[in-house]
């Protein structure tokens, strides 16, 4: 086994999360094994000027018609106690002053995020056509390489029974950490990647409280010149249902998720995910009992549970497994028909099973985030 297979390890699975598909690896030291191949050409980059041409259009079109365009703009503060998602192992080294994690200034951090939605309602006879595009910039108040420029576009289809949002993201930079390089230049070297995202969204409503859901999404991962080898792409496929009850709603879903690493040469970093997803949420109340068509607010929760099985044989990935669970708290309220403030917690803690020690005291970590988001509609 190489001391690069000793560097890098899987591929975690995260929406909505700041790390992406390669973002779990350890230090190691070793030899220089030479020369790294060449990055190779990224595809993403050739989707760009259709991503401006769509803006473009968006923008004429609320130019002509802007009574129709729906705009609606959010500011996000988030605290993570572990913003590199740390193992125990490594914020000990961190605090020793370790070289290796000389790249972070603060284990924990406070990011800014902000996000504009543009959305241009259409209507022909019994259908509703809904074309928008989502921009996200997010900063990291101490640690200020931990940043994002995502684009999202979708076109959602509504009908009385059922919905389809079809969508493509563009991720351009997403930085999870340094590591060392042990098979080129032997120095700490940043560890991002450029993400393709198509992804789509079916819900049925075969009876007038009761929505069945349907997920598909494929994505493809590009890592910068130094960790090409952690290149590869995603897939994963969903299936659940959402009832709603006088005093709650009730949500269940099951996803399913294979990641190829394409990139690999002697490291094969696959694995197969089963994701289980439970919700509730209640119905909203009124902020007042004096005021019942004032300001409203209601509580929600959600817990999942990911098994995660690595199909590699070698000694680096094979007998590995991830036991994710995540709970995930919020209180949402809706102050007016324009403003609405939302208050979340989240927990999330990784268990690890291998038999290689190393595994064991670099991969496991556990992270708790707090975020508060104000959101207008102008």
């Amino acid at each position: 086994m190489s001391d690069k297979q000793k560097n890098i390890s899987d591929q975690s699975f995260s929406e909505n999360r700041t790390t992406g598909a390669g973002a779990d690896k350890t230090d190691s030291t070793g030899t220089d094994k030479g020369t790294k191949r060449p990055a190779p050409m990224r595809g993403p980059r050739n989707l760009k000027p259709i991503i401006m041409s769509l803006i473009l259009f968006l923008g004429l079109g609320s130019y002509r018609l802007q009574a129709q365009l729906e705009t609606t703009v959010s500011l996000t503060g988030t605290y993570s106690d572990n913003v590199f998602q740390l193992s125990e192992h490594d914020l000990q080294r961190f605090d020793q002053g370790h070289q290796n994690l000389s790249f972070v200034n603060t284990s924990d951090d406070l990011s800014l995020a902000l996000k504009a939605d543009l959305a241009w309602p259409l209507r022909y006879k019994w259908w509703k056509f809904t074309p928008s595009v989502t921009g996200t910039i997010s900063q990291n108040i101490s640690n200020t390489s931990k940043q994002r420029r995502d684009v999202i576009l979708r076109l959602r289809t509504d009908r009385y029974y059922w919905n389809f949002t079809a969508a493509y993201g563009y991720y351009p930079l997403n930085y999870v950490r340094d590591y060392v390089d042990n098979d080129g230049t032997s120095q700490l070297e940043s560890f991002d990647y450029e993400k393709n995202l198509w992804r789509g969204d079916l819900n049925l409503r075969p009876l007038r409280k009761t929505t069945v859901q349907l997920h598909a999404r494929h994505e493809q991962y590009f890592y910068n010149q130094y960790w090409t080898e952690y290149d590869g792409n995603a897939t994963t496929l969903g299936l659940g249902v959402r009832h709603s009850f006088p005093l709650f709603t009730l949500g269940a879903m099951y996803h399913w998720r294979s990641f190829e690493n394409s990139g690999a040469k002697d490291l094969d970093s696959s694995y197969e995910s089963n994701i289980y997803t439970g919700s509730i949420r209640l119905r909203s109340m009124p902020l007042s009992d004096d005021n019942k068509k004032g300001p409203t607010w209601y509580p929600s929760l959600a817990l999942s549970y990911e098994e995660r099985l690595f199909q590699s044989g070698d000694a680096w990935y094979g007998n590995r497994e991830y036991k994710i669970y995540n709970t995930q708290a919020g209180l949402n309220f809706l102050l007016n028909p324009k403003m609405n403030i939302s208050l979340d917690y989240s927990h999330t803690f990784r268990n690890v099973e291998s038999p290689l020690q190393t595994v064991l005291r670099s991969k496991e970590y556990s992270e708790n985030k707090v975020s508060a988001t104000v959101k207008y509609s102008l």
